[in-house]
Order: structure tokens, then C-alpha cells, then sequence
């Protein structure tokens, strides 16, 4: 390489680049002193490596290896760790303080008596008791697809006992947003974007942040909709939405959908018809197979009954959600790219018919598609799919309905 990357750099890039460039050798395995300000990361490998004194503010790390790993008076701050491994690691001196660690393995860590927990929130947190490294787990019974180990003993002595396994189930044909739904049960307040998703039903948040601008007003109206009450419209954000309906500006796609929850006539112009077009054709012109869609460019298009602008763009809609949908039911069962999902994909039909859908009949593509997936936070990958299941619902309608 031209210019020599830092290790903030290369995790910035995609775990897949830093495993890779670590397999290969080229990554230093002495990063003392690193700083990493709002690092998300998943996957990566930093086993082994020397981090002494490094400093993780407001980072957000999931399924990342620590393990082995010198972290001699290392500083993390704010954020998150879920399913990070620390086995064996050396934390003397270490400080974790108000963040949160979910499902963390700290088993044979070194220093733990020396390392600080301060105002941390910790749910199913193991190994800070100081025990011994387990043994290797045993070989995977026959029939028994290897998650964790504690996955792995419930299963077996549940086989043994004759009894049904309470290995997650593989469902890939509930509608996308039960799969939502099922995640959304394990977050304390759905995220805003849940409002951008009405025909999706899905739980509202409970607080909402106040403000003025249109796209607040837009999911305050569809977050009273969903608590069974009638939205009363703001008119000065009626007149703002209206305008910009008219001449087509920036926010059109929040407009017209706005205009709609609140009850107000939506009165189409050529105009906001060319910005949400444009808007729709850049966004699906994204590389990444499982990309989303805003849906409310094509809930504005909807409204607006311009349906030739949209239906073209169908089958890259119905490919990206079919992915989504697939890699999300995989990784709610436990499977991940590096065990044998193959196998839970040929299943069931559902999940068969899925994949060919994804991929355009290329199965061969599946697979680095899955661990690209992967590796997006579990918060954006709810997002996409959630997503891209309403805006395909609004092109089929149009697609289905008569064309202006």
C-alpha cells in the first residue's frame, strides 16, 4: 500500500477489509495508544493485538474479538458492546464506564480484580466472577447446527431427553414485519425510523425528541395514528408542505406524505413528480444488493398517482427485500456466514424461493452477500427491511393499479 493505514481507518473500512489484511499479514499487531471516536464495527478480529491505552468513545462493537488482546489501561466511554469477546485478554487498569455490555464473555480475562465497571448497564455479562477458561465445546451432535455453546448443551441434553429443541426457530416465511416485530421486543424504545413504516404497524416510540421541522410533524401524525387518535394538522406546516409540493423542493417526499397523514388535499405538480423520480432512480441505483429505499419518496409517488415513474424499478425492490428478508430470518435462528446456513436455506421452500428472488437465479452470489448483511448493526439492518418491505408495497400498488 501507498500510504500506510491506521488500524481507526481500516475498521472504518469494513471488518471484512481488516480480516482480511490481518490474514494476509499486513496489519502491525502493536496499535498502543489508539483512539477510536464513534467507531461501528462488527466482526472484526482484534485478537492478540497490543491496545494499551487505547480509547473507545461512544463506539458501537458487535461480535468483535478482543480476545488475547492487551488492553492494559485501555478507556472505553458511552456506547456499545454486544457479544464482544474478551477471553483472556488482560484488562489491568482497564475502564469501562456508562455503557452498555450485552452478552460480553470475559472468561480468564487478566486483571479483572484491577479493571473499573463504572455506571456500566450489563445484561448477561459472564466471566467478571474470575473463573477459568472452558474447555473447547465438543463436537456438534448429528443433526445439531453449532450456535454458542450454551446453545449447543440445551440442545443436546433436549435430544437426549426426547425432547424439542429450543434452538431459535428458522421462519423465513413470516411477512417482513414480523421479523421486525420479533427484534423490535428486544429494544427498550423503537427507533424513530419505525414511523417512516405505517402500513408495517409496527410499535410506536414512547418519547419523541420535540421539534418543528416537517419530518417531525410528519411522524408525530403517524405516531397519533397508530395510538388509534386523529392527528390535528400544524398550518403553518401545512402551508410550508404545500409550497414545497408546488415547486418541488428538497423535502417533497416528506411533504406530500405529511399533507396525507394530516388529511390535507395533496394537489400533484410536475415538479415534486420529477424530484421524487429522480430521487427514487438514485436510490436504486446503489450497488449494495440489500440497500433501501426511502418509503416515503414512494409513498409520495403514490399519492401522487405517478406510477409510470416508479413501476420500472419493481423488480430491484422485490430482489433487495427477498435478501433482507432471508439474511434476517438466518441471523434471527442463529446462523451466521461462517456456520452452515446453506443447509437451512435449502430447508424450507420458502427460503429456496427467497434466494432465487435475490439473486436473480445467481445463487453463487449469496454468500457474500449474507456476510455483508452480517455486518451491519442489527438496528440498521431492521431499518432496511422494514424499509424496503413498505416502499415495495407502495410500487406493487401502483404496478397493480391503474397507470397515469
Amino acid at each position: 500500500m501507498a500510504k500506510q493505514l491506521s488500524i481507526e481507518d481500516l475498521l472504518k473500512s469494513g471488518s471484512k477489509q481488516w480480516n482480511q489484511l490481518r490474514k494476509d499479514g499486513k496489519v502491525p499487531l502493536d496499535h498502543t495508544g489508539a483512539t477510536f471516536p464513534q467507531l461501528f464495527s462488527a466482526n472484526a478480529d482484534l485478537s492478540g493485538l497490543t491496545l494499551i491505552g487505547s480509547e473507545w468513545e461512544k463506539c458501537d462493537l458487535s461480535k468483535v474479538s478482543f480476545r488475547d488482546a492487551d488492553l492494559t489501561n485501555s478507556y472505553f466511554h458511552g456506547g456499545r458492546l454486544q457479544d464482544c469477546d474478551f477471553r483472556g485478554a488482560n484488562i489491568e487498569g482497564a475502564t469501562f464506564e456508562k455503557l452498555k455490555l450485552l452478552r460480553c464473555d470475559f472468561t480468564g480475562a487478566k486483571g479483572l480484580e484491577e479493571a473499573e465497571f463504572d455506571d456500566c448497564d450489563m445484561d448477561r455479562v459472564v466471566g467478571l466472577d474470575g473463573e477459568d477458561a472452558p474447555p473447547p465445546p465438543p463436537p456438534p451432535a448429528v443433526g445439531i447446527t453449532s450456535f454458542t455453546r450454551e446453545q449447543r448443551t440445551a440442545a443436546m441434553a433436549a435430544q437426549q431427553q426426547s425432547e424439542v429443541s429450543d434452538l431459535p426457530p428458522f421462519r423465513p416465511s413470516d411477512e417482513p414485519g414480523k421479523l421486525v416485530f420479533r427484534w423490535l421486543k428486544h429494544v427498550s424504545n423503537p427507533p424513530l425510523w419505525v414511523l417512516d413504516v405505517p402500513g408495517l404497524r409496527l410499535p410506536p416510540p414512547v418519547r419523541m425528541a420535540t421539534g418543528a421541522s416537517l419530518e417531525h410533524l410528519y411522524r408525530e401524525a403517524v405516531k397519533t395514528s397508530l395510538e388509534g387518535r386523529r392527528p390535528v394538522p400544524d398550518m403553518q406546516g401545512v402551508a410550508k408542505a404545500k409550497e414545497l409540493v408546488a415547486s418541488g423542493g428538497a423535502d417533497v417526499a416528506i411533504a406530500v406524505v405529511y399533507l396525507k397523514a394530516v388529511g390535507e388535499e395533496v394537489i400533484p405538480s410536475e415538479p415534486s413528480v420529477d424530484a421524487l423520480s429522480e430521487l427514487l432512480a438514485r436510490a436504486v441505483e446503489a450497488e449494495d444488493p440489500t440497500s433501501d429505499v426511502d418509503p416515503r419518496i414512494t409513498g409520495g409517488l403514490l399519492e401522487l398517482k405517478a406510477s409510470a415513474a416508479a413501476v420500472e424499478h419493481v423488480g430491484e425492490l422485490r430482489m433487495r427485500l427477498a435478501a433482507c428478508q432471508l439474511f434476517s430470518a438466518l441471523l434471527e435462528a442463529g446462523f451466521n456466514p461462517d456456520n452452515n446456513w446453506e443447509e437451512a436455506v435449502e430447508s424450507t421452500e420458502a427460503s429456496q424461493d427467497l434466494a432465487h428472488v435475490a439473486t436473480n437465479g445467481q445463487r453463487d452470489q449469496l454468500a457474500d452477500m449474507f456476510r455483508a448483511y452480517a455486518e451491519l448493526p442489527d438496528d440498521l439492518r431492521m431499518r432496511r427491511l422494514a424499509y424496503l418491505a413498505e416502499a415495495t408495497g407502495h410500487v406493487e400498488a401502483m404496478a397493480t393499479g391503474p397507470q397515469e
